[in-house]
């Protein structure tokens, strides 16, 4: 999902021209690659923000269902829709601004119909990329109160803020009532808190690469584990969750959770192989492409002050080697003579 090392790369489109054909370039760019197709909206603070023709699809045909019988109506879909957008497109958002902040690049946010993409590329360093992934999650923090606070207030009851996000029934009748003007801008107000409760729970409670919660357990484990044993380890624990997510899909029949899940169990799994090829093909070059990364980190405070006590100690058995070349051994105090011997012993 994202640019590697931390989204996957989402290039450039092809330059179309002028006409139909160069609309289409602009849209499909070259046709090979489906995370191209989409179209662009605006681009603010240099980040590039684009909509997926999927998404499009997605938007049309949950309208057009809205319309049939036993189903809610445009005046509650509309409003849950553009919620969700708004919502995910700020956290796609966090993302870019946290990424910059470490000193990483994001420079494009792709919105598709399972979420965001959001191109960054953070320094390889396993902080970067945890303040980089948090940087989603801690914009719906930030929206929860303020959210939760105008549910309460359009629908005058407690049981809009606080119910069970999978039979949210209830709270539908409730903020249903009232001529349309009154029911769009209380609904509108109750999707956003209800969605921005959902993504923020489903992004950091389900660990499954390349979900955010599967990216933050990587990155806390790339400190301990080194990065390739981290993504190795990240992607079997994100495999065991795309399968209970599978399962608890299709007994709460959620169909969009059951594509995140497979979309996810996928993800996992190519990552592992790519892993094990990588290591396969080259594994001294594999494993020190990392390792050169990681340097450019710089050392830790402990290596700082190993590398000062070893640099003060050379130094200290210079001064004593060229006392006992210009006044002989026998000029040497005690504790110089056990520094020398410390040395030696070292050496």
């Amino acid at each position: 999902m994202q640019k590697e090392p931390w989204r996957e790369s989402l290039d450039e489109p092809a330059a179309g021209g002028g006409g139909v054909r160069g609309v289409l370039g602009r849209v499909f760019g070259d046709g090979e690659n489906p995370m191209r197709w989409g179209f662009p909206l605006y681009s603010a603070w240099g980040i590039r923000v684009r909509i997926h023709v999927f998404f499009v699809l997605y938007i049309l045909a949950e309208c057009i269902r809205a319309l049939t019988p036993d189903h809610a109506g445009l005046l509650f879909v509309v409003p849950l829709l553009l919620a969700l957008f708004g919502l995910v497109l700020l956290h796609e958002y966090g993302h870019c601004l946290a990424c910059r902040r470490v000193g990483g690049e994001a420079d494009e946010i792709l919105m598709w119909p399972l979420g965001g993409l959001a191109s960054c590329t953070p320094p390889h360093r396993w902080l970067a990329h945890f303040w980089t992934t948090a940087g989603g999650p801690l914009v719906n923090v930030a929206l929860l109160l303020p959210l939760a606070g105008a549910a309460w207030w359009v629908t005058g009851d407690l049981g809009a803020v606080v119910f069970n996000p999978f039979n949210p029934g209830p709270v539908v009748g409730m903020i249903s009532a009232g001529g349309n003007v009154e029911k769009f801008f209380r609904v509108l107000v109750w999707a956003l808190h209800y969605s921005n409760m959902v993504l923020l729970a489903f992004n950091v409670l389900v660990p499954m690469y390349p979900m955010d919660g599967g990216r933050l357990l990587q990155a806390l484990l790339w400190r301990k584990m080194g990065y390739r044993d981290s993504m190795r380890a990240s992607c079997v624990v994100g495999l065991g969750a795309a399968g209970v997510l599978a399962v608890f899909s299709i007994v709460f029949e959620q169909l969009t959770l059951l594509a995140i899940g497979l979309l996810g169990g996928i993800v996992c799994y190519a990552e592992l192989q790519r892993l094990k090829f990588e290591a396969a093909e080259d594994p001294g070059v594999f494993g020190a492409s990392f390792d050169e990364d990681e340097e450019e980190a710089g050392p830790t405070r402990a290596e700082v002050k190993a590398r000062e006590k070893a640099q003060a100690e050379a130094a200290e058995v210079d001064r004593i080697l060229e006392k006992i070349s210009r006044e002989g051994m026998e000029s040497l105090s005690r504790k110089e003579k056990g520094i020398l011997e410390r040395a030696s012993g070292k050496k």
